[in-house]
């Protein structure tokens, strides 16, 4: 009993001792901090949104219409009169709710289907596979477009979309983690003392490929936002009257070349973003590879 304690101790201490270095070794990237604070302060912003905002991104006023920055307006007014400062803090809120709805789809559909491919093999890998492949021989933002049409544009409608688009990469990266892992000596243990293969993928296989899951999910997040822009945009994905940034330049598409804060403000929230996570994506990567430890 006292040997098990032990044991389970200097694990929990040795996981404890990997978080720190990958904490220590992501803290000395320099970009990837940038990336992190603009994705805490993005999460920050979605989540106080109604603390933050000046004004009711609702509330319109046509005699206040296109006005540039002031102190009354930080960023203008948009074509209706709404606080444009309002409607991009209320739209970040649903680029991120979207976005982190369409990850976690994607990662529980494909990471399910990733682990069981690689453990199975055979007959059941190949089908996998080759449903993984027709998948992803069609462009993500097509098949997006495609199913956004079908089902009709809406936060779930979108979201669902682009979880589809994104689960064939999900798979194909938690099955190539699988594969270097079902034939090591604690998976064998855990055959050999009779656990059953749902309790060996999900104790055993998904937790050790998290690593390589935090990055993709991270990478993903950003550019699930752009896709979210991109729908909102041609008028596939979140509708009016909700706020979000694609639908926002939509709106301001006429006023290009007379009223430039209506374009210029959206389209740098979506860069910052996708910017944020990239970077951040790398830098843990960087810090989840064994390979450059020290």
């Amino acid at each position: 009993m006292n040997a098990q304690k032990n044991s389970g101790s200097m694990e929990k201490l040795r996981k404890s001792s990997q978080w720190k270095d990958v904490w220590i070794r992501l803290r000395r990237n320099k970009l990837a901090m940038v990336g992190m604070v603009i994705a805490v302060l993005l999460a920050l912003m979605a989540i106080f949104a109604p603390v933050i905002a000046p004004y009711d991104y609702q509330v319109q006023s046509i005699a206040e219409r296109l006005q540039m920055p002031s102190a009354q307006h930080l960023m203008g007014t948009d074509n209706m009169g709404r606080d444009i400062l309002s409607r991009l803090i209320y739209g970040g809120r649903i680029s991120l709710l979207v976005s982190l709805l369409a990850v976690i789809v994607s990662l529980v559909i494909g990471g399910l289907l990733g682990a069981v491919s690689g453990y199975m093999g055979g007959k059941v890998d190949a089908v996998i596979m080759r449903l993984m492949d027709i998948l992803m021989a069609i462009p993500g933002i097509l098949m997006a477009v495609c199913i956004s049409a079908a089902l009709g544009g809406g936060v779930w409608q979108t979201a669902l979309a682009i979880a589809v688009a994104g689960i064939a990469g999900v798979c194909r990266l938690v099955r190539g983690q699988t594969l270097t892992l079902r034939n090591q000596e604690y998976i064998e243990a855990a055959r050999a003392s009779g656990s059953g293969t749902l309790r060996i993928l999900l104790s055993n296989i998904i937790p050790n490929c998290l690593a390589p899951i935090i990055v993709n999910t991270t990478m993903s997040i950003g550019g699930n936002i752009m896709m979210i822009s991109a729908l909102s945009f041609v008028g596939l994905g979140v509708q009016p009257p909700i706020p979000e940034w694609g639908a926002i330049l939509n709106s301001g598409r006429e006023y290009v070349s007379t009223f430039w804060p209506l374009i210029t403000f959206p389209g740098i929230a979506i860069a910052l973003t996708m910017f944020g996570f990239n970077v951040f994506g790398d830098g843990l990567r960087d810090a989840l590879d064994p390979k450059l430890k020290q």
